[in-house]
C-alpha cells in the first residue's frame, strides 16, 4: 500500500459515461493489484457494487469505485462505507472530461457489457450529463485530483498509474464534511432509491 500511504484506499472514480474511467480502473487493477475494481455495468446494481466494496476492504484490499458518480449523492454511498473502515483514505478522480470528446468515444466504442450501441450511449450521456454535479468539499473526500482528456492514455503503464496516485496523495487535504451535509446527502440518496423503487413498482402494475 505503499502508493497510498501505507493505508487502504477507498478511490471514487467521478466523470460522464466515456470520460475514460474504465480504461484507468482496469488498468490500475492489473498493475497494482492491492485494488480492486468495483464496476456496475458488471455487477449489474449498485448494491452489488457495495457488497464487493465492502468484501475487499474487510480483506485488507484498496478498492476503485468506477462508475459514473454523478452528484454528492452517489458519491456519498461509498464515503459512508470508506467509513465503516477506520483509517481509510477517501480519494476522487475526477475524469475531467468534456461532453464532445465523450460522444466521440461514444461514437466509436464497442464492446461494453451493457450499452450496446452508440445511440443508446449518447441518450446516457444527455442525462447524465444533466444530472451531473462537480465534487464539493463538503462531501468528505480526503484528497481530489482532476485529469484532463491530455493527461489520459489509452494504455496505462505501471509508471503513469503510480505518477497519477502520487499526485492524488500529495494534493491538499480536504476540510471535513459538516454534519448537516453528510445527512443531507443520505436522506437524498434514500429519496431517489425510493422514487427509483415506486417507479419500478408502477412499471409491473
Amino acid at each position: 500500500m505503499s502508493h497510498t500511504g501505507g493505508k487502504q484506499a477507498v478511490l471514487i472514480l467521478v466523470g460522464l459515461v466515456g470520460s475514460g474511467k474504465s480504461t484507468f480502473a482496469q488498468a490500475l487493477e492489473i498493475h497494482f493489484p492491492e485494488f480492486r475494481r468495483c464496476n456496475q455495468d458488471d455487477l449489474g446494481d449498485r448494491r452489488q457494487v457495495e457488497r464487493l466494496s465492502r468484501e475487499c476492504l474487510g480483506s485488507g484490499y484498496s478498492v476503485c469505485i468506477d462508475r459514473t458518480n454523478f452528484d454528492p449523492s452517489q458519491r456519498s454511498h461509498w464515503i459512508r462505507i470508506a467509513r465503516e473502515f477506520p483509517g481509510t483514505a477517501i480519494w476522487l478522480i475526477v475524469f475531467d472530461t468534456p461532453k464532445d470528446v465523450c460522444a466521440d468515444r461514444l461514437r466509436k466504442r464497442t464492446g461494453h457489457p451493457t450499452i450496446k450501441n452508440p445511440e443508446d450511449a449518447l441518450s446516457i450521456l444527455d442525462r447524465f450529463s444533466s444530472l451531473y454535479r462537480a465534487p464539493s468539499p463538503e462531501e468528505g473526500y480526503d484528497r481530489i485530483l482532476y485529469l484532463s482528456p491530455a493527461e489520459q492514455e489509452l494504455s496505462y503503464t505501471q509508471a503513469s498509474l503510480a505518477a497519477i496516485l502520487q499526485r492524488v496523495r500529495d494534493a491538499s487535504p480536504v476540510p471535513p464534511a459538516s454534519g448537516a451535509f453528510v445527512v443531507a446527502a443520505v436522506i437524498t440518496s434514500i429519496a431517489l432509491a425510493v422514487l427509483v423503487a415506486l417507479a419500478v413498482r408502477r412499471r409491473g402494475v
